[in-house]
Formats: C-alpha cells, sequence, structure tokens
C-alpha cells in the first residue's frame, strides 16, 4: 500500500487502525512503512480522501507448482459436488 501525500490530509485514521503498526506521521502526513505492510487494505478502506491505494508486491493469484498441487488434473471434480441431504427420520 502506498500513501499519496498530496491527497492525505493527515487525520490519522489509518495510523490508529494498521493491524501491523506500519503507519506512522512525518511531516504531518502519513506514511507506509512497506517492510512492516503486509497490504491488508485496512487503511485503504478507512482512509476518507482515497489517499491510499495498492501498489502491489504481492501476487493476486498464486498459482501452484503442479508437481506440488495435490489434486493433479482431477480439480474439477473435486468442486463438482453433489449433497443430498437426508433426513435421520428417513433412514
Amino acid at each position: 500500500m502506498r500513501i499519496d501525500r498530496a491527497v492525505c490530509v493527515g487525520c490519522g485514521g489509518c495510523v490508529n487502525q494498521c493491524p501491523r503498526l506500519a503507519i506512522r506521521f512525518i511531516d504531518n502526513k502519513s506514511y507506509i512503512d512497506q517492510m512492516a505492510c503486509v497490504e491488508c487494505g485496512t487503511c485503504r478502506a478507512v482512509c476518507g480522501v482515497d489517499a491510499i491505494y495498492c501498489d502491489c508486491r504481492f501476487t493476486d493469484i498464486v498459482v501452484m507448482n503442479y508437481e506440488s498441487n495435490p489434486f493433479g488434473d482431477d480439480i474439477e471434480d473435486f468442486f463438482e459436488v453433489d449433497i443430498n441431504f437426508v433426513s435421520e427420520k428417513e433412514h
């Protein structure tokens, strides 16, 4: 996450909400410590002026190595689940 310091009004809302304590004030504006930030998005959600934007270091989708994928080619079959609910009285 990054802060557009030209847009930031220095309200401090993001500083108080960061679960990693990665945001602090520098020159009356918020600053995100990139080493402490885990990009959870909490700060972005509470920013009232949209000064915080995602400059993701992490990919949106983690692609599993095929060799380590426990489902192999049958991944589609895994998600096709047919659940029939039968009450115990019917047994």
